[in-house]
């Protein structure tokens, strides 16, 4: 059961707690918006939680990784922002190198 230390070991400045249930937490990334649901399992007496991720707040969750604890969640998730933003910021300058091109061609007919 997901006790009161999980809950504290979650960063709230970072994530956004939306739905806390005995075995279930929803959280939000303040960074990106995504959601994401950790799952409390127990497999041979070793406890561990599952990890979903959808990018808004309706549509089903699709399972992204397991890991031991919710701290361990948290990094994941965080280690996931970083990824993601660095992935929008290089998308971001492709498309203004292809604006670029477009108008110096625009330029030189």
């Amino acid at each position: 059961m997901i006790d009161q230390t999980d809950i504290d070991s979650i960063n709230k400045k970072y994530f956004e707690i939306i739905e806390k249930k005995d075995y279930t937490v929803v959280i939000r990334s303040r960074d990106t918006g995504h959601y994401w649901c950790l799952v409390e399992q127990e497999y041979n007496n070793h406890r561990f939680f599952q990890i979903s991720h959808r990018h808004h707040s309706s549509g089903p969750f699709h399972l992204q990784k397991s890991r031991p604890s919710v701290g361990s969640c948290c990094e994941y998730i965080r280690s996931h922002d970083l990824y993601h933003a660095e992935r929008k910021k290089r998308k971001e300058e492709r498309r203004a190198r292809r604006r670029a091109e477009l108008d110096e061609k625009q330029l030189t007919r």
